[in-house]
């Protein structure tokens, strides 16, 4: 089986997993679609199993197909760090998947991308945002080089290297906090709790601490977005936990204000990386910047 699959049929591979399409890939990886389907053609054949069931509109990974996801990955890395090692080079390149949680790529990443981008020029980022467990998963199945999640994974195929403390702050819209200031918890009873979802840390440590402190909530919407969440907040809808750099200008304007906790919330921030992964340059780079970045700022 080896001698008959090849390092481009994996990256055709991953890219038909990532976008789910078979034309998309293609347009990716600048392909006609015959030659993608030609691919994973060869690569179902070899293997004897189908990698992926044909929807009307894209496609998705068949259980063999899920089974071979992370061996994919890994054989493209390994051909990548043997490219590294035998280029006559000190300038790092090639892709770097990142998983990363909305709130904290829109708040802590930007400038910092502007600057690592400018300076590693033949670095490409793919960046996938997700919650907790979204990015664990993504690296501990090799899906993604690097992950910055809100705490330490329990998991002991993962390294977790701490980047910065993020305080979680209850923030709600100036009608509400005005019934507040008049009546208390109580004038939140009709209030939503607003969220990314029952999968978030933010949501979990959240209600919980609503629960503790005895506060009842009327009901729990789920949004996908940080802006979203701030956006219905700021109208009046309910409270919402979010980090407080997310919310530094919209509190600074007086959109959003934040309410009294019994306890301060925080998060550790930090990086993770497989244990059994060897990164390649760019990925290498970008863990040094980004550590680095965090300890000047």
């Amino acid at each position: 089986m080896l001698e008959s699959w090849e390092g481009r049929f994996f990256i055709t591979f991953t890219a038909v997993l990532e976008e789910k399409s078979f034309s998309r890939a293609a347009d990716r990886l600048g392909y006609v679609q015959s030659t993608v389907t030609s691919h994973i053609r060869h690569l179902e054949t070899t293997s004897g199993k189908k990698l992926f069931h044909r929807l009307p509109r894209g496609v998705e990974p068949t259980e063999a197909g899920m089974q071979l996801a992370p061996f994919a990955y890994q054989f493209i890395s390994l051909g990548q760090s043997l490219q590294d090692a035998l280029a006559d080079t000190d300038s790092p390149s090639g892709i770097v998947r990142i998983g990363a949680l909305e709130s904290f790529a829109v708040s802590h990443l930007p400038h910092f991308l502007n600057g690592f981008l400018k300076r590693f020029t033949k670095v490409k980022l793919h960046m996938a945002p997700g919650l907790h467990n979204d990015i664990t998963d993504l690296v501990a199945n090799h899906r993604a080089d690097l992950g910055i999640v809100p705490k330490p994974p329990e998991r002991d195929d993962l390294l977790f290297s701490p980047l910065v403390e993020e305080k979680l702050v209850l923030v709600c819209a100036p009608a509400l906090k005005e019934g507040f200031e008049q009546q208390g918890w109580r004038s939140l009873d009709d209030s939503a709790f607003i969220s990314f979802g029952d999968q978030c840390i933010y949501h979990v440590k959240g209600r919980d601490l609503l629960r503790n402190m005895e506060i009842g909530i009327a009901e729990q919407l789920s949004f996908p977005s940080t802006e979203l969440i701030k956006q219905t907040v700021s109208c009046g809808m309910g409270i919402a936990f979010l980090p407080e750099s997310n919310v530094e200008s919209e509190v600074a304007a007086g959109k959003l204000l934040p309410l009294p906790l019994a306890h301060e919330m925080t998060f550790i921030h930090g990086m993770i990386t497989h244990k059994s992964r060897e990164l390649n340059t760019a990925a290498k780079a970008f863990r040094q910047q980004l550590t680095a970045y965090f300890e000047s700022v």
